[in-house]
């Protein structure tokens, strides 16, 4: 995928990407890793959400795996906030930690996806907010936001999810300075 202009074809490899051929779907796929643009990813998650095959649903989410585009974040980031993508959310964020781009200033809306998803969810965005803490030098005011918001949930939280907030809690203080 590309920044700038729409390539020519994203127009007819998104309408491809509505078939109900598998095989046409994954060669539009493919074409799109290569002459797609990051500005058609707004189209390409708007067809995923009305995926139901589970086989197509991970190739869609492969595909957003494996995009580079430093602009990606904030439109991914932007699709986990639409209500409309309720559905595919967790692959929508599996997608977030499998591409390894940055998704830093972005962690807010993991925090909430963990707070309100179901443990799979949840599970996906202690993955992305994890990581990038790891890998990347995050604002210490968003930690502590973010830290105080979950320990303030886990009263609320199923018991299914408790194991999982505590621990997300020791992940985010582990990565706090300490002053």
């Amino acid at each position: 995928m590309t920044p700038g202009k729409p390539s020519i074809t994203s127009t007819e490899l998104i309408r491809q990407l509505e078939s109900k051929d598998h095989t046409l779907v994954l060669k539009a796929l493919r074409k799109l890793e290569k002459a797609g643009n990051v500005k058609d990813l707004p189209a390409i998650i708007r067809v995923m959400s009305t995926v139901t095959d589970p086989e197509l649903l991970n190739d869609f989410t492969q595909f957003l795996s494996n995009i580079r585009s430093k602009e990606a974040p904030a439109i991914l980031a932007k699709s986990l906030e639409n209500p409309a993508y309720s559905k595919i959310r967790a692959e929508l964020v599996r997608s977030c930690w499998e591409s390894q781009l940055d998704y830093s200033p972005h962690l807010m809306i993991f925090a909430m996806m963990f707070i309100a998803g179901d443990y799979l969810l949840a599970l996906e965005s202690f993955t992305v907010i994890e990581n990038t803490c790891m890998e990347r030098r995050v604002n210490q005011k968003q930690l502590t936001d973010i830290s105080i918001l979950v320990k303030n949930t886990l009263p609320d939280q199923p018991e299914t999810k408790q194991r999982l907030v505590k621990e997300l809690i020791l992940v985010l203080e582990s990565f706090l300075d300490k002053d």
